[in-house]
């Protein structure tokens, strides 16, 4: 059985920064909505339509957040290190954020753990950007000779 190399997502400095921004400025979000609660509203992802609504509506929003959920599982499976910690942070601010329909007592510690997640990650992304990019093996090369 075959395994498989994790894949670099972060390799530039370019989308580091960018996963960074993007992860802060979410993070600045989630502490908003921490601070202001009256502000967030709590939907579905599909909102009903004329044409989806009842059932269907809910099996449809199932769906997408399981297809939500698959990706989150490989890209974190498929990831290491420190952009594994970044995948973890930002999949936890968006997986458990339907918690707060099954069980609305939730909203308020699910809030923080997004909170949470989401400061780890841009912590990640920031050590990312940071960090001097990977040059290669040339130095245990240049030992085997």
């Amino acid at each position: 059985m075959a395994t498989s190399t994790p894949v670099k997502l972060l390799t530039t400095r370019t989308r580091a920064a960018v996963a960074m921004a993007l992860t802060a400025y979410a993070f600045v979000l989630a502490v908003r909505g921490g601070l202001h609660p009256g502000h967030n509203r709590s939907s579905w992802l599909m909102p009903a339509s004329p044409i989806l609504f009842g059932r269907p509506l809910v099996i449809a929003n199932i769906l997408i957040y399981g297809w939500f959920c698959w990706i989150a599982f490989w890209l974190v499976r498929r990831t290491a290190g420190r952009e594994r910690v970044f995948m973890l942070g930002f999949f936890a601010d968006i997986l458990p954020w339907r918690l707060k329909i099954l069980r609305p007592n939730w909203a308020v510690p699910v809030r923080h753990f997004a909170a949470i997640g989401l400061a780890v990650a841009t912590l990640a992304a920031l050590t990312l950007l940071l960090d001097p990019p990977d040059l290669g093996d040339t130095g245990d090369q240049a030992d085997a000779t």
